[in-house]
């Protein structure tokens, strides 16, 4: 027999009917002949003897796979040859040459490099003039990604905020809910039933009674929306004056700060995580930043000549981040 085709392995769909299929290559036996049945989620290897049956081996022409339960709809039947490496032929000194058993033997070496070509063909690798050698794959790590190294010629394991890139839904600790849904949002923002009542009222009286309770002033909840703004944050915003932040007890979202000399805007306490913003007044005095702000590395410097500075500042988590700064006009 001879090997004149490198076909290997062929695929067939199922129908739900059909449990006969052809094997269109040779094989020496039957073992040699791997079935697996493959869906978009998994594969499934079947066992000879029991999920199938093979006849045809040794013919030139191939044979047949006859499976015990038919293929469903959806399922797609993968037939391929994988030999044994192994080496049985065993040459007996001055005898006359076996050249039907050579022939088998080179067979069977040639269906072995075939089922290893095959398998190779579904292995990622380098461009032919890639100079990358002995790149390894690390162990297989849950919620992590496989990326390069800082030398780009390994792999590693990797988190997706090393990429840049989030996933969704976003954690609570990155500013998310971790929640598809708003009831599991508000579960992960720690909402109890008062809570969740609250938020999804539709009317004051229903958003009251959630609460089951009455303030001391009544009429702030019940009030209108810019009522409500005004009692929380005031008309105004809150009055400083001096060099620095120190003795100022933040009670509103906007700070009115006029300078007294060469300034410093210092750390200070802010009562809830939110935005605040402050108009802060040079009148030709400069203002350096204490290093405990954090900022994106592109804000411009305070301009002890500007008109305002005006500074809006954004608490998260006891995280205090310069997002603005303007130098305003006089």
């Amino acid at each position: 027999m001879t090997i004149s085709t490198t076909t290997n392995k062929t695929t067939y769909a199922g129908n739900g009917s059909t449990t006969s299929f052809a094997v269109p290559f040779p094989f020496t036996a039957a073992e040699d002949i791997k079935a697996v049945l493959s869906t978009p989620d998994a594969e499934t290897g079947l066992v000879l003897g029991s999920d199938f049956l093979l006849s045809g081996a040794g013919q030139p022409s191939g044979g047949t796979c006859t499976l015990s339960v038919p293929p469903a709809e959806g399922e797609t039947l993968v037939i391929r040859r994988d030999p044994a490496i192994v080496q049985e032929v065993d040459y007996v000194e001055n005898e006359t040459f076996p050249a039907e058993t050579h022939e088998a033997a080179l067979d069977r070496l040639t269906m072995v490099c075939q089922a290893l070509s095959e398998r190779l063909d579904r292995t990622l690798s380098f461009r032919v003039s890639s100079a990358v050698t002995g790149a390894n794959m690390p162990e297989p790590a849950p919620g992590r990604l496989l990326g390069w190294d800082e030398s780009g010629d390994n792999l590693r394991n990797a988190d997706l905020a090393d990429f840049g890139e989030v996933a969704l839904p976003l954690t609570v600790n990155q500013g998310g809910t971790g929640a598809d849904t708003p009831d599991q949002a508000l579960d992960n923002l720690g909402f109890g039933a008062a809570g969740k009542g609250v938020v999804g009222a539709e009317t004051t009286t229903q958003g009251l009674a959630a609460l089951d309770a009455e303030p001391a002033d009544t009429a702030i909840l019940k009030a209108d929306l810019a009522d409500l703004l005004r009692a929380v944050y005031g008309d105004e915003a809150q009055v400083h004056s001096g060099s620095d932040l120190s003795g100022l007890t933040v009670g509103r979202n906007h700070v009115a700060w006029t300078l007294t000399g060469p300034s410093q805007f210092s750390d200070v306490t802010l009562p809830y995580d939110g935005t605040y913003v402050f108009h802060i007044y040079p009148a030709g005095n400069t203002l350096d930043l204490a290093a405990s702000y954090k900022t994106d590395g592109g804000l411009p410097a305070p301009n002890g000549g500007a008109g305002e500075i005006r500074m809006v500042v954004e608490q998260y988590n006891s995280r205090k981040t310069i997002v603005s700064l303007q130098n305003m006009e006089a």
